[in-house]
């Protein structure tokens, strides 16, 4: 009876889970590639014809734009809702646009010498961090390519190879996750402090005092005082990116964001 009882008690809380799950399909993207939210809950999307397209919370265009000569959108940070910093990994180049998609600059990095840069991201200051895979380091740069801050080797810090794969800041702290160890910690003077240790993921947001990273079919929240990955939804599509954006989480598939609750 009692055995009956927590069965009754697990399938109620995963249709719960199911029914919480919210999709929203965006009309005129064929496949989403790239995707990021800003504070106000705006959708800035890339898709598979390396278009760069505005829609707000409902799934209205706003506006969009196409700069062929750009090609793959990599990487798309609106943590400033009045600027976006948009990367083109195959060309190493970084872009800047305004909020309605009007292009404001570029800096190319291969002019600057940083040559095989793995993941950049928007610094508090409206600068830029950004990893260099040719000397391992992480370095915070201006938009003319000045030299701010740099760190170490980071595979001498670290003691092993690391392969990132994004950089973010979260309450005065910079993290970098890295598919091969996990999450690396490192103050907002590059001085690094701990690492959690979770590997195989590809894709991590933060919120609160939690970690939320996907996994091959799984979303795990990593509670970084417990140090204890949990899964949070399993047999999931494979997606290419997790989100954190107020109390929910998001991900893509084809023309469809899919986003559910950060805690249940």
């Amino acid at each position: 009876m009692k055995f009956r009882y927590i069965l009754i008690l697990l399938s109620s809380l995963w249709l719960h889970k199911a029914q919480a799950q919210d999709t929203l399909a965006i009309a005129n993207v064929q496949q989403i590639t790239c995707m990021s939210i800003d504070a106000k809950g705006n959708y800035f999307i890339a898709d598979n014809q390396n278009s760069l397209l505005k829609y707000n919370a409902a799934g209205e265009l706003i506006t969009n734009v196409n700069i062929k000569s750009y090609g793959v959108i990599s990487h798309i940070d609106c943590s400033n809702p009045f600027e976006l910093y948009v990367f083109y990994q195959e060309q190493n180049i970084i872009v800047f646009y305004d909020n309605m998609l009007n292009l404001r600059g570029e800096i190319r990095l291969n002019d600057h010498y940083f040559n095989n840069v793995s993941c950049i991201a928007r610094s508090f200051d409206n600068n830029i961090w950004l990893i260099d895979l040719s000397e391992y380091k992480l370095l915070k740069i201006d938009k003319k390519g000045k030299i701010l801050l740099e760190t170490p080797y980071l595979n001498n810090i670290l003691g092993s190879e690391i392969a990132p794969y994004k950089i973010w800041e979260y309450k005065n702290k910079v993290l970098i996750a890295d598919s091969l160890m996990g999450i690396h910690q490192l103050d907002m003077n590059g001085t690094y402090t701990t690492t959690y240790y979770f590997s195989g993921a590809t894709s991590a947001c933060s919120r609160n005092d939690a970690l939320y990273v996907l996994r091959a079919d799984s979303m795990f929240r990593y509670h970084i005082v417990l140090s204890e990955p949990v899964v949070l939804y399993p047999n999931m599509p494979i997606q290419s990116t997790i989100i954190c954006h107020q109390n929910r989480l998001f991900t893509f598939q084809e023309n469809k964001i899919i986003s559910y609750p950060a805690d249940l």
